[in-house]
């Protein structure tokens, strides 16, 4: 049976990589003369980039210094720190190109160099994430207690960012399993659970507006 830590990364993995078909969907069809759309594109693009770097922070700061004080060898880590602290940049580039986008001098050489950007994001993240699971989750079996899991997932949900958070609800609805998603909403406020059917509602609505499938990030 998987550990806590495994089910809830591996559900939020999958949601990551949703978001990234959605985000490649979404660019693919951004029209620059379309000032909603752009707009729209420009906040989850912003929500994306936020998401990111937040995922990181709670396996650099959080997750790994944990395993590795339970006993995990720090040097099998390394190279998974090595890749995040390469994709940072990256991360801080793609979100500059994102925020221009709101003040609608959007182009059509902007949004091509968009799509360029974006698409070596998702690739980077992608490869990761593939890099990422076959060292991390053995660790996370035998040096994170699912007690430990769990406290650490209620003190991460207390300070996960608010701003664009129907789009992180549109990726658990489409991108995690039942299971997977009842477990990770678990550790939100109540008032966020008590919200989700709003969010999803936004979620689709913003969907419509970019012209892509609410449902996208649905396993293929």
């Amino acid at each position: 049976m998987e550990c806590a830590a495994v089910r809830e990364f591996t559900g939020v993995h999958n949601m990551i990589r949703g978001l990234m078909r959605l985000m490649e969907a979404s660019v693919a069809g951004a029209k620059p003369d379309n000032t909603k759309q752009i707009k729209v594109l420009s906040a989850f693009g912003q929500f994306a980039i936020t998401g990111t770097h937040f995922h990181h922070n709670a396996e650099d700061n959080y997750y790994w210094p944990a395993i590795v004080k339970n006993g995990a060898d720090a040097s099998l880590l390394e190279p998974l720190v090595k890749e995040h602290k390469m994709i940072d940049p990256l991360l801080d580039e793609t979100e500059s190109a994102f925020v221009a986008l709101a003040t609608g001098s959007t182009d059509d050489n902007a949004v091509e160099a968009l799509r360029g950007l974006v698409g070596q994001f998702i690739h980077d993240m992608l490869t990761h994430l593939d890099n990422e699971e076959p060292v991390f989750f053995p660790l996370l079996t035998q040096y994170m207690p699912d007690d430990e899991s769990e406290r650490l997932a209620v003190e991460l949900a207390k300070t996960a960012p608010r701003k664009g958070i129907s789009w992180l609800m549109g990726g658990v609805e489409y991108g995690m399993t039942r299971e997977q998603a009842a477990e990770f909403l678990a550790t939100f406020p109540k008032p966020i659970r008590w919200s989700h059917p709003l969010l999803l509602r936004k979620y689709k609505k913003d969907c419509r507006v970019l012209g892509v499938d609410p449902a996208t990030p649905s396993p293929r």
